[in-house]
């Protein structure tokens, strides 16, 4: 990067920011820090308009007018009074296959290399596939303050796309500190009694942390590009898993974690367990869990709830200050490296009358495994993609992962009391788990995914559970209480 001299305007990167520079300025080759998604719009667009919102949206957002420079002094930022970068529109509608194009050209613009001073760490583009066919791109690098922004653009864009073509005045857009604001509270919480209390919270959790877990048996993290792969748990299983959270007193995310973190434990056969977690708009913290094979679902979810409702509370120590604090002063000694996000959404995205579908797209290099769960709302499965450093993991080891997690899940939306030892991982086609309903003895299963045949004994009329246990009892073929949650 050129260096250049420190402009009046300028100010200093946020800490999270300062942090991001760094690892891009030691990356190794191929490494990614964009974090991409689409949104798929059903309905004709009304160009002009959608242009026109797209530029209201790039106005109003800090980060999209971002400047990032290597100064004398080290990385500084301005930002521009106006969007004036370039908002593409892309018709892809008479390509042979315009969707496989579309794609094609969205996995390229994620997955290049973006030079934060020369380029552009900020995309937005519509993309037409179709007639009344279109998609709604959106890139960003993680050292933009809301790189993981959580839908929140595709949300303000719905909106101020509906209110032009409804002609309705424009919504106001929901208030964010600005990095100005941000640098100030950074400064008031280094000098505050809460900043110690967050580092004597986080030094005494992890003074004594073990290795990071990893279900590779390879060590070094290093690859090209990103191997993803994706899964979907069935709608009727979440509805049984929101109940149990509601029974619980914890959110569904942290139902999830917890039910991933059992997926992991018997996955490693690791009992003293750090992984990373999304914790709110302040990135990605550590958790720390003590896990046995006497442990149940339960009790395992109660404790993720009391633990994430502390890291809730102490989350604005940086990671970085952490690991110094630790003495893990080697670039190769790391947190975490398996990293857990559990997202929930519930708002309808419509572009004026039109029903539209989020979707993400990537979510940078994975230093070794992230896992990351979406639930989009009531009716709607959960989305489920395991992110791997290649170097490390195959594809075909992720889809087994994958597949136990599908188990673990649909275990606990059955029968939380189960202790996490008793569930037999499951094969590659899951069979050891799949309950034979009522005159079901000779149906074939050998071909079928896992998800469609927990979803369908999940929806049955007559009595049948979705997965039977090492030594529970098979259910009785007639007048049976069902024994779904």
């Amino acid at each position: 990067m050129e260096t250049v001299a420190h402009p009046a305007a300028a100010t200093a990167l946020t800490t999270s920011q300062a942090a991001v520079w760094l690892k891009v300025k030691c990356a190794a080759h191929g490494d990614n820090f964009n974090v991409a998604e689409a949104v798929d719009i059903v309905g004709e667009i009304d160009l002009a308009q959608f242009l026109a919102a797209l530029q209201k949206v790039a106005d109003e957002t800090e980060s999209a007018r971002l400047r990032l420079l290597d100064t004398e002094d080290g990385p500084r930022q301005i930002v521009e009074p106006c969007f004036s970068g370039e908002l593409p529109y892309l018709d892809f509608s008479r390509e042979r296959d315009p969707e496989a194009a579309a794609e094609a050209w969205m996995r390229a613009d994620y997955s290049r290399i973006i030079d934060l001073v020369r380029g552009r760490p900020w995309l937005s583009a519509l993309l037409r596939t179709a007639r009344e066919r279109y998609i709604w791109y959106h890139r960003s690098h993680r050292i933009l303050p809301d790189g993981s922004d959580h839908g929140r653009t595709a949300h303000r864009l719905a909106a101020v796309y509906s209110a032009l073509d409804q002609h309705h005045p424009l919504p106001a857009a929901a208030p964010l500190p600005s990095i100005a604001q941000q640098l100030q509270d950074e400064n008031a919480y280094r000098e505050s009694a809460r900043y110690a209390a967050d580092r004597n919270y986080w030094t005494g959790r992890l003074h004594d942390a073990p290795a990071p877990l990893s279900l590779s048996l390879q060590r070094h993290f290093n690859g090209d590009a990103l191997l993803r792969q994706s899964a979907c748990f069935p709608a009727a299983g979440v509805q049984a898993l929101r109940s149990i959270a509601h029974k619980l007193e914890i959110s569904l995310p942290q139902l999830l974690i917890a039910v991933t973190a059992a997926f992991l434990h018997r996955a490693s056969g690791v009992t003293d367990m750090l992984v990373g977690v999304a914790a709110g708009m302040t990135g990605t913290m550590p958790l720390r869990l003590a896990l046995n094979a006497e442990l149940s679902f339960e009790e395992l979810m109660r404790d993720v709830g009391r633990q994430m409702r502390q890291i809730s509370l102490h989350q604005s120590y940086p990671c970085e200050e952490l690991r110094h604090d630790l003495r893990m002063l080697s670039g190769k000694r790391q947190l975490f490296s398996t990293v857990i996000k559990a997202e929930s959404s519930h708002c309808d995205l419509r572009f004026g009358s039109h029903p539209a579908r989020l979707r993400q797209l990537c979510d940078g290099s994975a230093e070794d495994l992230a896992i990351t769960i979406y639930e989009r709302g009531a009716g709607r499965d959960l989305e489920i993609n395991f992110d791997a450093n290649p170097a490390t993991h195959s594809a075909q080891m992720l889809a087994e992962h994958q597949r136990r997690l599908l188990t673990f899940l649909a275990a606990a939306s059955h029968s939380p009391a189960q202790k996490i030892g008793q569930l037999e991982l499951a094969d590659a086609t899951g069979r050891k788990h799949l309950a034979a309903g009522a005159g079901d003895a000779d149906h074939a299963i050998a071909d079928s995914r896992l998800a469609a045949l927990i979803e369908q004994q999940l929806t049955r009329k007559e009595p049948a559970i979705a997965l039977r246990f090492e030594g529970e009892p098979s259910p009785p073929r007639h007048g049976a209480e069902d024994s779904r949650s």
